[in-house]
């Protein structure tokens, strides 16, 4: 702990040392707390695509049985159909781009990351002043 009599309690070199390892401690709790939102995060978000992707394949079939059931005496059925699957292709390519730009941005322990940088830096400054 720090003592309220000294006048300059980060300047003593027996205190250094127990500061690092409390603040190492600390931002370890940090970490192992974002872990945890990480893991949640991707979990829903893969839940989340996964029961979208079967409603978006039911859904997908039963329009396209239905689609070619009401054009099927049609001589065009064959273009109605190859566009509709144009449709789902484009659909799918839109999809994959948005789920990978969801990926790309997501930046996991950007607060310990953000926090970790600080901590050296302070510690950088207190080695500076004590002369090490």
């Amino acid at each position: 702990m720090i003592s309220f009599g000294s006048t300059n309690p980060m300047s003593a070199p027996a205190t250094t040392p127990r500061v690092v390892v409390e603040a190492l401690m600390h931002r370890a709790e940090l970490a192992s707390v974002e872990l945890k939102e990480a893991r949640q995060h991707g979990l829903r978000t893969a839940i989340l695509a996964v029961i979208s992707g079967v409603l978006l394949l039911l859904g997908g079939f039963c329009a396209t049985f239905a689609l070619a059931a009401a054009v099927w005496n049609r001589d065009d059925r064959g273009l109605i159909l190859g566009l509709v699957t144009v449709g789902y292709l484009v659909a799918a390519g839109i999809l994959a781009f948005l789920a990978a730009r969801r990926l790309k941005t997501w930046k996991p322990f950007s607060e310990s990351a953000r926090q970790f940088r600080e901590d050296s830096a302070c510690i950088q400054d207190i080695f500076n002043s004590t002369g090490r």
